[in-house]
C-alpha cells in the first residue's frame, strides 16, 4: 500500500514538475510584453517587446471581467495593433507573445480597461441626411451637403448617382465626414451611397440608395 501511495506521489510530482517541459507553458522562455499603453484617437494597443526574433503576439480583448478565453483574438506581427472597437464602450484588453514550439507563450500582460473614444469597426453607416441651397427659385440647378454616420476619424467612399444600383468603384470619390455637391438638377432625382474605408483597405458595405432631389 505504501508502494502504491509512493508511486502515485511521484507521478503527482512529476507532473507538477514537468509543466515546464511543455511548448505552451506560461513560464518558457517566451518573454510577457510590457508597458501597454492605448491611443484613443485610432483605437491602438501597444506594448515593449521583450523577446525578439519570430514568433507573433495575440491580443485580446472584450467587455471589462471578461475571463481570457472568451474575449474576441487577433493576431499580429507587431508591437501594436488598431482594435475595431466602438466608442463610448468600455474593453479590457490583454497581450502575450507566441514565441513557438520551442519557446512557447509568454504571460498575459494585463488587462488594462479603456474607453473607446471613436469606432473604429468596419460597420456600415446606418443614415444619411441632408441639406439643400440654391441660388434664386428661378435657378434650374440647386446644391447639396450630404453627411452620414461617422467615426470622426475614418475615410469614406461616396458617389451621386442617378442608378439605383451600387456603384462600380472607378466612380467613387473619397470623402471626410460629408459631401458637397453642386449644380444639381432641380428636376432631376439622385442616389447617394456612401462605404466606410476601414484598416488594411477593406471596405465596409455602401448605405444607400439615399434619395437626394429638389422637392
Amino acid at each position: 500500500m505504501k508502494r502504491i501511495i509512493s508511486i502515485l506521489l511521484f507521478f503527482a510530482l512529476c507532473t507538477e514538475g514537468c509543466i515546464g517541459d511543455s511548448p505552451y507553458d506560461p513560464q518558457a522562455k517566451c518573454g510577457t510584453p510590457t508597458n501597454l499603453t492605448f491611443e484613443k484617437g485610432s483605437n491602438t494597443l501597444a506594448w515593449n517587446m521583450n523577446t525578439m526574433g519570430e514568433g507573433y503576439y495575440e491580443v485580446q480583448y472584450g467587455e471589462p471581467g471578461f475571463s481570457l478565453g472568451k474575449g474576441t483574438t487577433v493576431v499580429t506581427y507587431k508591437n501594436s495593433y488598431s482594435l475595431p472597437l466602438y466608442q463610448n464602450n468600455k474593453y479590457d484588453l490583454y497581450v502575450r507573445k507566441n514565441c513557438g514550439i520551442d519557446n512557447g507563450r509568454s504571460n498575459w500582460a494585463g488587462p488594462i480597461t479603456v474607453l473607446a473614444s471613436s469606432t473604429t469597426t468596419c460597420i456600415q453607416p446606418s443614415y444619411a441626411t441632408y441639406t439643400k441651397t440654391t441660388s434664386s427659385t428661378l435657378s434650374s440647378t440647386f446644391d447639396a451637403t450630404v453627411s452620414w454616420e461617422n467615426d470622426g476619424v475614418s475615410a469614406y467612399e461616396t458617389v451621386l448617382t442617378i442608378s439605383s444600383a451600387p456603384p462600380a468603384s472607378g466612380q467613387l470619390a473619397i470623402a471626410g465626414q460629408k459631401a458637397i455637391y453642386t449644380g444639381l438638377s432641380k428636376t432631376q432625382n439622385y442616389n447617394f451611397f456612401v462605404r466606410k474605408r476601414c484598416a488594411d483597405n477593406t471596405f465596409s458595405a455602401f448605405y444607400g440608395p439615399y434619395p437626394i432631389k429638389w422637392n
